[in-house]
Parts: structure tokens; sequence; C-alpha cells
């Protein structure tokens, strides 16, 4: 699988505002899917509406991060573990609701393990008869079993999330497909929430306390990952800007309403789900040989890999900084990190579905694996630029920013405010508007009427 160095020479305004080249960057391009592992591809067979099939691949990659215990690679400094963040975005009626489809895909180790806990359960309670008959002393320092799960559910105060994930060894999936029922049960809560989310996502420690009875939480290495869907008016509801960070730890993906009525009767004889069951049975073998590691499986990137990956996201991080300015680069930052875990996960079960594989504690990541990751983050860069643009003043932060970026690279050095006049005309600033930008940073006077750039901002050299 081959594909070419990312440049945008011809395409200056690709980040500019995301109301053009849909067929570029709206879904994801279709030749990643004859790459993807075998297991996956055959979910995706014959489903043709592109929109359907691009939030299905991105809702399974999601909800397998959250199957794969004991497995991690290295990035930035730390080790970090698969899991993902993803909203899926939509208006009502739209067909979003085939995501429900993926949660299949742990629906097995959901069961297994709320079978584990019933046993526990009833383990626990036969043995607290018995001490209750015997008249220990020692029967209030038993402890209830741990209620373990896969899913947890939306309807959930952040003390809650916190105490299932300490119950479940830091680990778990929100799966929500009604975004609004994470809003209500959060609307009080949703400051604490986030920033369980936001530590969360970089496997921070994360810590709760219950008022009512003053119940601690604690989870040292949390391992959550995330699948919402909703309207857009939800996405706002939960993360009104992306100014706090929670946005740019998120895929998002924006599924488009269809004017059209589709044929309700047609599935060719089979059952769509049943896909989806076989993969979550494959998960669950995965499961159980991830958790009886002695220890981690790390996956990695040769160093040719490493050096590709770093040029791709210094030129896309330059590009868009220009197109897009300052609300753009937390997004392409950790956009990063979220496709070097897209590329985890796909080598991942590319490696446990081979038949012949050594066991072994390292696994290299595929090449076709690091080529599907970048090709995703193209599209998610695009659908996070749409929302942000949509945000409050969004259109408006990017057009400034935009311009102030392209005003300041076409300004030589040194300047004086005469030459700085004749650019900012080019972009339609006044002088007024001029003159402002020189007092904000950028800038040095030198002399009464000349300037110097006092640095440049960020490019791929560094």
């Amino acid at each position: 699988m081959h594909t070419k160095p990312y440049t945008i020479e011809q395409e200056e305004d690709l980040f500019l505002l995301p109301q053009y080249q849909d067929e570029l960057c709206a879904t994801l391009p279709e030749d990643i899917y004859k790459y993807l592992p075998e297991p996956l591809k055959c979910l995706f067979e014959n489903i043709t509406n592109p929109y359907e099939r691009d939030i299905l691949l991105i809702g399974s990659i999601t909800v397998l991060s959250g199957c794969m215990p004991n497995v991690i690679g290295f990035y930035d400094r730390k080790w970090v573990s698969p899991n993902l963040y993803t909203f899926i975005e939509a208006p009502a009626g739209s067909g979003k609701g085939v995501l429900s489809w993926t949660r299949l895909i742990g629906m097995e180790i959901h069961k297994m393990l709320l079978e584990e806990t019933r046993l526990a359960k009833q383990a626990f309670d036969e043995l607290k008869k018995e001490k209750i008959k015997n008249k220990d002393h020692d029967l209030a320092q038993l402890k209830e079993p741990p209620y373990k799960l896969l899913f947890i559910p939306a309807n959930n105060s952040a003390s809650s999330v916190v105490q299932t994930l300490s119950e479940n060894d830091g680990a778990g999936i929100l799966f929500s497909t009604e975004a609004d029922t994470l809003a209500n049960a959060l609307a009080q809560d949703w400051g604490n929430f986030s920033d369980v989310l936001r530590g969360a996502f970089h496997h921070e420690p994360v810590e709760m306390q219950r008022r009512q009875n003053r119940e601690h939480f604690s989870v040292e290495h949390p391992r959550l990952s995330v699948l919402l869907t909703g309207t857009r008016g939800q996405v706002f509801r939960l993360i009104p800007n992306t100014e706090n960070g929670l946005f740019s730890r998120f895929m998002f993906y924006s599924f488009p309403a269809v004017p059209s009525f589709r044929d309700v009767f047609a599935h060719n004889g089979t059952d769509p789900g049943h896909s989806f069951r076989e993969l979550g049975q494959l998960a669950q073998q995965m499961f159980q040989f991830l958790k009886a590691q002695s220890e981690p499986i790390q996956l990695y990137f040769l160093p040719e890999q490493q050096a590709d990956f770093i040029a791709f996201f210094r030129e896309v991080t330059e590009v868009a900084h220009r197109g897009s300015g300052v609300p753009i680069l937390a997004t392409i930052h950790r956009l990063g990190l979220i496709s070097f875990r897209i590329a985890m996960v796909m080598s991942m079960v590319r490696y446990f579905h081979f038949k012949k594989r050594k066991h072994q504690y390292t696994v290299k990541i595929q090449q076709a694996d690091l080529v599907i990751a970048k090709k995703i983050s193209l599209t998610l860069l695009y659908h996070a630029n749409m929302l942000i643009a949509d945000m409050k003043d969004g259109s408006k932060i990017i057009q400034t920013q935009a311009k102030q970026q392209r005003f300041f690279a076409d300004l030589p050095n040194e300047f004086s405010w005469s030459q700085a006049l004749e650019v900012g005309k080019q972009f339609g600033m006044s002088p007024s508007s001029v003159r402002r930008y020189l007092l904000g940073g950028q800038f040095e006077r030198i002399t009464k009427a000349n300037y110097r750039k006092v640095f440049k901002p960020e490019s791929g050299e560094h």
C-alpha cells in the first residue's frame, strides 16, 4: 500500500473553512477498506453508504481500543494504551443508529465479566451467611466483590464512573448512542466529568469522592474508551468550545442527513449484526489472551516509520496552522497520538488473528496500519475543523487567524510601516487592524516606523 507525501501547494485554502473539497476530506478514502485486518474487512463488504461505512469503522476501532488490556506503545516519552474517544455527530433520524452494531464487538466480553461478577457475588453471599451463622467477629471486614463490566452506563455521575473504573482495573468503555443521556445525567456534574475524561485520555490518575458518604475512589492508570453519538447541538452542550482541551481529545465525524428513504427491507438474506457478533467472539478471545499475559505487549514503529510519521504530522501542522491558525493546533497535536493508537488497534487485531503468530512481547506496527491511520487522521481533521468553524464565533476566529498567519508569512524579517500596510491590503486588513496586529507580541518596533519579527510561527523544522 502506497500513499503520496501530503502536500498542499495546489490547495492552499484546504483548512481555511471546511465548506469545500467535500469529496477529498469529508469521507475516508475508499482504498483503506482494502487493507484493513481481515476480521474488520468483512464488516464492510455489503455496506455501500460511505458515511455509514465510515462511522462503523471508526466506532469499531473505538470499541476494540477498549478491549485490549496489556497493550502499550511508547509515544512522546511515555507508555500509552490504545484507548480512543469518539463522537459521531449527525442530525436526528440520519441513520447513525447503526453504531449500535459496534456494541456487539464488546458484548461477549461484557457478558463474561458480568458472569464473573455474579459468581463472585454468589460466593460472597454464601460466605457472609456462613460467618453470620457462626457469629464470626471478622464479618465487618468482608468486602463485596467488585462489579465487573466492560460497558459503563452513560447515565452516571462522574464519581460513579470513577468507581466503575476502579472496580475494573481502570478499564471500561463509556458507550452511549444518545449524547443527551450523558448530558442530562451530568448536567450538575459536567465540570468534574470533563476533568475525569481529560485526565483519563492520557492515563493520568483520577480521583473522586462522593459527598453523601464520603467514599473516595482513585484510579492510578485509567484506560477509558468513549463512544458517543448525538446531534451538533448535543456536541456543543457537552463541549461548547475548544478551550479546556476536551475537544481535541475526541475523534469527531459528522454524518449528514440524506434526503431519501432507503430500502428498509434489503438485507440480502443476512443479519447485518452477524459479522459484528463474530468479531465480538474474536475480541473476547483476544481479551482473554491479553489479560493472561505476564507483561504488556509493546507495539512499536520501525525507525523509518517513525520518520515518516513525524514528517507527515509536521507538514500537516504547518499547513493547518497557516490555514486555520491557533484554534486547530491542539487538535493536530493530539491527532498524532490518536493516529498512533489507531495503528496500535489495527496491528493488534492483525497480530492476534494471524494463525501462525509467534508468542512475543514486542509487535511491529504494520506499514498498512500506519498508512490507514494517517489517512483517517486527515478526515478526522476535516470534521474537527468543521465543528470548530461552527462553534460560537468559530468561523470568524479561523478567518482572522488565517489572515494573520499569512500576513506574518509575507512580511520580511524587518519591514517598514508602509510595507506592512501594503501586505495588509492584500488580505483586506485595514490600517487599524495592521496596527493592532503589530502590537500583538509577534513584532517589535526598532525605529519610529520600522519593525522586526520577534519569532516565527512553528514550522516543520523543530
